[in-house]
């Protein structure tokens, strides 16, 4: 039995004990508030008691040039008319544009056969690849591999990989302006600086050969060409071509062919850029998407062309493998069907879907000469997109404002399109032409209907007597 002394004594140490242990444990408590990820004695991290979830810088830089402005028009909309929008470049927004019932066959056949649900070499399928490299060889050329091809999501991943592939640090990217805006929207992903080569919208929006040359410096890594245009609607000549790819190599530029709407020319022949030379390695890229009217089933690929090696030595397919790896290519399904898609695809079928392009182009065309403050610098040849001048003060209000113009017809007609400074080219509107003609009336009536109310208000007043 512990005495009263011992009692005292041993209540006074755990006193002291736990005196220690209030100031060992308040110090704890400020030291964790001001160091809340310090490592304990156990090695384990305590839990931050603030979170720190931040965004990739370069995926919170991404700027689409039509989001922006187009945010800014969006929904304001004329309520007592229905919409009819010549803005989007979906060519299956009306039912008289689809896809051939042999390219639907042989999607359903492909899931039915229950022999293309795993998963794909990072390439693509072999027997795609092969498909692709036959139909996309150039006569004096070296005939394609499949090893040369490279399967992808869509044409917009095909442009992305070759940028990606060619994208050097501190390098820079030759555009097309106008021209399409997701090229600004990669290079800037990528880390590339983008610089803009004039086309001349008097002259077939050809290439001002003389100002690509000043763009051009010892970091350039390639030029981005697109033929047929968007949003232009231009075709090449085979003449325009030849002097394009030979200004490329005499600056030793590689060519990244933005040959999406590949054929789809009205008039005059389709001359790819590898066609029109075999002395420049070219990377072309092109996709189910547009010529053969399925945009939504996002089946693209590029096509690898070298020349002398250029590529090879460089290691670009290997380069371009490597980006594969990363989305492991479109879905199974439709890479087992595109062979008989390319094969099956009647040439009537092309040049029916062309007829009701031209027809719906020719309607715009003689609808927008007609129209005061309106003008067609050069009228389209092919795609399914032109552009349209606004005329120096000729609207009241709008003057060359392409943003207003398309605000106010928008807000007062309910007719969409884009602005010209979605593709670098202000002063100017886009125009879709995939719509059937009864429609692109209706719409151009609407349009006519502005521009001549604007026209008017312009008009001085008459003197008092």
């Amino acid at each position: 039995m512990m005495s009263i002394g011992e009692v005292v004594g041993e209540e006074q140490m755990c006193s002291r004990k736990r005196a220690r242990q209030a100031v060992a444990g308040d110090f704890a408590a400020e030291f964790n508030k001001e160091f809340p990820a310090v490592v304990n004695a156990d090695a384990s991290v305590e839990r931050p008691r603030k979170w720190r979830v931040r965004c990739g810088e370069r995926a919170v830089g991404i700027k689409n040039p039509i989001r922006e402005i187009m945010d800014t028009i969006a929904g304001k909309e004329n309520p007592s008319k229905r919409m009819i929008s010549l803005a989007q470049g979906d060519p299956t927004a009306y039912p008289h544009l689809r896809p051939g019932e042999n390219m639907v066959s042989a999607v359903a056949g492909a899931v039915a056969s229950g022999t293309a649900n795993g998963y794909q070499p990072s390439q693509g399928n072999a027997m795609c690849r092969a498909a692709v490299a036959e139909f996309s060889s150039i006569p004096g050329r070296t005939p394609l591999k499949p090893s040369d091809i490279f399967m992808t999501l869509g044409c917009s991943e095909a442009l992305s990989h070759c940028v990606a592939a060619l994208a050097t640090k501190g390098s820079n990217l030759l555009l097309p302006r106008p021209g399409f805006c997701l090229y600004q929207v990669l290079c800037e992903y990528h880390g590339v600086e983008a610089r803009y080569y004039d086309l001349l919208p008097d002259h077939g929006w050809e290439v001002d050969l003389g100002h690509l040359r000043t763009m051009v410096d010892d970091r350039t890594c390639a030029i981005l060409v697109n033929n047929p245009s968007n949003p232009c609607g231009a075709v090449y000549s085979k003449a325009h071509m030849i002097d394009i790819m030979r200004t490329a190599e005499s600056l030793c530029l590689p060519v990244i062919a933005d040959e999406v709407y590949a054929e789809m020319a009205f008039d005059d022949a389709f001359v790819s850029c590898a066609a029109a030379t075999t002395k420049v390695p070219v990377l072309s890229v092109c996709a189910l998407s547009k010529r053969w009217l399925a945009p939504g089933w996002r089946l693209g690929w590029v096509a690898l062309h070298d020349a002398d090696g250029i590529f090879a030595s460089a290691k670009v397919s290997e380069t371009l493998l490597k980006l594969c790896q990363v989305s492991l290519g479109p879905s199974a399904p439709l890479q087992a069907a595109l062979p008989d898609i390319l094969k099956t695809t009647s040439a009537s079928w092309y040049a029916g879907v062309l007829r009701a392009l031209k027809e719906s182009a020719d309607c715009c065309v003689r609808r927008c000469s007609s129209i005061v403050g309106l003008e067609v610098a050069s009228e389209p040849q092919g795609a399914m997109y032109f552009m349209v001048r606004l005329q120096e003060g000729a609207l009241q209000g709008i003057g060359t404002d392409d943003v207003a113009f398309a605000r106010q017809v928008l807000q007062e007609e309910s007719v969409a399109v884009l602005p010209g400074q979605c593709f670098n080219a202000p002063g100017f509107f886009r125009v879709v032409f995939a719509a059937p003609p009864e429609v692109l009336e209706e719409a151009f009536d609407r349009i006519e209907a502005f521009c001549r109310r604007r026209a008017a208000a312009k008009q001085p007043r008459p003197e008092s007597p």
